[in-house]
């Protein structure tokens, strides 16, 4: 029996983004942020023990100052670029004459 990767789910780019693209991307930006600070508390803390000397209070406050300011300019960063995806995929929607739900206006 052969291993297989599950397929990715692919959205149709015939229809209209979801009306809460924007929150989908600010809170995937926020995930992957957390996981970006976790990751530079580690390396910080590891650095700061073994190749630094540090104590254990100091290593601590190394990991725990590392990991929060990466963690926040890394979901700067990511939500930025995701919102600059969400806008190019509304304005390739616009060009293709397919109106987001965000953006229908009622009919007065």
């Amino acid at each position: 029996m052969s291993f297989r990767l599950p397929k990715a789910a692919q959205r149709d780019l015939k229809k209209p983004l979801p009306a809460d693209a924007e929150e989908q991307a600010t809170n995937g930006a926020r995930r992957d942020a957390i996981f970006a600070g976790m990751s530079a508390a580690l390396a910080s803390a590891v650095i700061g023990s073994r190749f630094m000397g540090f104590g254990r209070t100091q290593m601590m406050l190394s990991a725990l100052g590392s990991g929060v300011l990466s963690g926040y300019y890394f979901n700067q960063a990511f939500v930025a670029a995701n919102m600059m995806e969400v806008q190019k995929e509304k304005e390739r929607l616009a060009a293709l004459g397919i109106q987001s739900p965000t953006e229908s206006s009622p009919d007065t």
